[in-house]
């Protein structure tokens, strides 16, 4: 089991829609499942989520059967298992059993995965409601999707004001997708525009991704030296977290094989 204090909490949220978040969502989740770190995604786009679509995963259960049943002590029953080993609890499957789903429960059903699971990632609807700032209130980094056009940049902007009147600002990290060179606005305006010191840019690679939703293959795996995965692997390797959790899995797995090995020697009792 794994400390819940110990759980890192992303939320990934945007001020639009059509900004990338499922994608980044499931190619970060599938990052992390290389280096054996447990990662569980919840998708909080509880109308119109698609994560189970990016995995190519077929859901025979959803977070509505769990919240019809008022069953917040079972959640894993309801996570349908990659083969990336990534752990979904899918969106509703129609847009209206999404008010089944209460602030109250899904704040249970985060607290119950938490208590099993390394990495968190949540991805949130569009836009600033109720349930998404509840949602960031319990995170502990919001990573805030964009594009580099104009009026996506202007609504980010806006989104992560509000954030800093919120007090969480501080949880923030700006990422910009769909990034090409012949973007007009250069990386550092856009950081000065959005009031961030730093940001990750992500490339714009739309045969790529597109093949990868079509297929429920991340990026990531298909294309481990796409630029795209270069960028998103160098944005987790920024994070402290992410390098201790990187060590201790390598670690832990080196220790099951020194072990399996003693076994099969006759040496290991």
């Amino acid at each position: 089991m794994t400390d819940t204090q110990n759980t890192i909490t992303i939320v990934i949220a945007s001020a639009v829609g059509g900004v990338g978040r499922t994608t980044i969502t499931a190619n970060l989740a599938a990052l992390l499942a290389k280096q054996n770190i447990k990662v569980s995604v919840i998708d909080a786009d509880l109308q119109f989520g698609d994560i189970s679509l990016a995995f190519d995963l077929h859901p025979d259960r959803t977070i509505t059967d769990a919240a019809e049943r008022k069953d917040t002590e079972n959640i894993p029953f309801y996570l349908m298992k990659h083969d990336s080993g990534v752990n979904v609890l899918p969106a509703p499957s129609r847009p209206e059993y999404a008010e089944l789903i209460t602030s109250d429960f899904l704040l249970k059903v985060i607290e119950n995965l938490k208590e099993d699971t390394d990495v968190l990632l949540i991805e949130a609807q569009a836009g600033l409601h109720d349930l998404t700032i509840q949602l960031m209130e319990k995170a502990d980094i919001i990573l805030t999707v964009s594009t580099p056009l104009m009026s996506a940049l202007k609504n980010t902007k806006m989104m992560i004001e509000t954030l800093q009147l919120l007090g969480l600002k501080e949880k923030v990290k700006l990422v910009i997708n769909q990034f090409t060179s012949k973007t007009m606005i250069h990386p550092k305006e856009i950081r000065k525009l959005i009031g961030v010191n730093e940001a990750t840019f992500l490339p714009k690679e739309d045969k790529e991704i597109d093949h990868s939703l079509d297929t429920g293959i991340p990026v990531v795996t298909g294309h481990p030296k796409l630029a795209f995965t270069k960028e998103l692997e160098k944005m987790l390797e920024d994070f402290r977290w992410f390098n201790h959790l990187k060590k201790q899995k390598a670690k832990d797995k080196s220790g099951f094989f020194h072990h399996l090995r003693l076994r099969t020697s006759g040496q290991g009792g």
